[in-house]
Formats: C-alpha cells, structure tokens, sequence
C-alpha cells in the first residue's frame, strides 16, 4: 500500500472536520472545550500510553534526537535571518518565524505516524515527540518575545513548559517505564479508553478550524510553508542518516519534523503580540500543502 493511500484517512477526517463547521456539526462553541479536552486529557494519555511501553534500547538513542532537533534550530535560525528581508513588521517576523519551525505533533505528526507507519511508528514518534515540542515551545516563544509585542519574561517561559501536558505526560511515562513498574490493566484500560478519542477528535478540530484567508502575505506564507513542509524535514533525514538513523526510527522523526505548523501558532500569535492574521494563514496552506508533502516523506524516509 502506498504512502499516500496509507495515510488517506487522516486528510479525509480533516475534510469531515472542515465540512462538519460549515454544516453546524461542529461550531465555535463546540471547538474551545473539545480542544482543551484532546489537548489537555486525550493526547497526554495517548502519548503516556506508548512511550510507557516503547522499546527504548531501539528508539531512545540521544544522538538521534540531537540531529533531529539541531535541524529545527538550524532552520529557526535561518528564518530569523530571513525574516528581515521579507515585508513583514515586528510581529509578523516573530509569527513567520514560529510557523516555519513550530510542528502540529500532537494531533497530525502523531496521526501520521500511526496510520503511515503503524503500531512502531506511532510508538518511536511517541518518544520523539516531547523533545521536539519543547524545543518548538522555547524558540517560538523566544521569536514572539524578541519581535511581538507582548514579550515574557524567563519565568513565565518557565512556567509555559512546565505545565505543557504532552511534556509532563512523556516524561513521566519514560519515568515510570525506567522505573520499571508495571502498569496497572485498570489504568492501562482507561486511559487507552481516553486515548482513544485523541486522533480522531484532534483532526477533525483541525479540519474544522482551516481558515479561508489564504492568500493573505503570500510571500511570507509560502516561505514559512517551504521551509516548514519541505526544508525543515530534509535536513533532519540528512542529519539523522548521518547519525546512523534508519528504518521506523528514523522515518517516525522525519514525520513529525514534516509536519505542518501547529495550530498553536495562532494562539502565541494572539497571546504575545504577533501577527494573527498572517499565523492563520500560514496553518491553512501548510496544512493543505502537507497532504501532498508528508506521502513524499513517508516514501523517501520509510522503512
């Protein structure tokens, strides 16, 4: 089966996502509480779930998740860089620069995974995940604070990633799991009930939330886009292979990496004084441009 028809459903959810808004089937009202709910009960057991379980003398290999995550600075530090040279103000220069590197892990990264690469996919992206969302968590919010208009302080940076639930999830399952305990058949039970609900959920909030404003700076949107969707991955397959990565490891990271931006761009945006109309757009065509970039990568960097 190809990559493209293995991960379908994921696209096809997100369109039901996008139709279900426009038909009433999901409103405004609806979307706040079903996202604070996948974000912050669903996808945490779902990530605790797997990691808990992982095979870590496969997938936990610090020098693979090092190139992987010195790919994300390297193209933060470009867009930095090419931030100034594009028509943007301030706060659209920290927005470009958080929606070139800032990843939809937890609900597209994660789908992707799974329905591309299965069960060990979905496993080996589990792990990988809570490293590269607090990379992406600190250098967005460092871009917002050096060009928004509502900069925070060290400690309220501190705090955000403290209390980021996929973050505290993942490393408290690689706790349990070094701890070597065994995870109650309740517990297990439950949360996989609870888990359950996270992919399906998450993508349909994602369908239902796609603006369309598109067109809005497309000079900027398509370059956050490249780099995003195509530059970011490309350089992590490369740094990764180097490192000796192959197989399911490595393609579970170069999903994540590949990833469009996430739909927390538009709320830093909107909290610390960036450019909210530019972050919608950027998610928007990202999003779109993924269904044909992600095949690509699940073809080039698969096992």
């Amino acid at each position: 089966m190809g990559p493209i028809v293995r991960i379908l459903p994921v696209f096809v959810v997100i369109g039901v996502g996008f139709l279900g808004r426009r038909l009433g089937l999901l409103p405004d009202a609806f979307q706040g509480p079903a996202n604070r709910l996948v974000y912050w009960l669903a996808i945490p057991c779902l990530i605790f779930l797997k990691v808990v379980d992982a095979p870590f003398h496969e997938i936990l290999r610090p020098v693979w998740i090092a190139a992987a995550v010195a790919a994300i600075v390297v193209w933060w530090s470009v867009a930095v860089v090419l931030s100034g040279w594009l028509p943007l103000d301030e706060p659209g220069r920290g927005t470009f620069v958080q929606a070139s590197i800032h990843a939809n892990l937890g609900y597209i990264g994660l789908a992707t995974a799974y329905y591309g690469l299965g069960e060990a996919g979905l496993q080996a992206a589990s792990v990988y995940a809570p490293f590269f969302m607090l990379v992406n968590n600190v250098l967005a919010v460092l871009a917002l604070g050096r060009f928004g208009r509502g900069a925070r302080s060290p400690s309220d940076l501190a705090h955000t990633l403290l209390v980021h639930p996929v973050i505290l999830a993942a490393f408290a399952a690689l706790g349990w799991s070094w701890a070597g305990w065994n995870l109650p058949a309740l517990a297990r039970d439950t949360l996989g009930i609870l888990a359950g609900m996270a992919l399906p959920l998450a993508l349909l909030l994602i369908g239902a939330g796609l603006g369309t404003k598109a067109l809005v700076r497309p000079g900027p949107v398509a370059a956050s886009t490249a780099i995003k969707n195509l530059a970011l991955p490309a350089l992590g397959m490369a740094l990764m292979t180097l490192a000796g990565a192959g197989g399911i490891q490595r393609a579970a990271a170069v999903v994540l990496l590949a990833a469009p931006s996430a739909t927390l761009t538009g709320i830093l945006a909107r909290e610390m004084g960036g450019d909210v109309e530019l972050a919608s757009a950027a998610i928007t065509v990202s999003t779109l441009a993924c269904a044909a970039t992600l095949p690509l990568w699940l073809g080039w960097a698969g096992p």
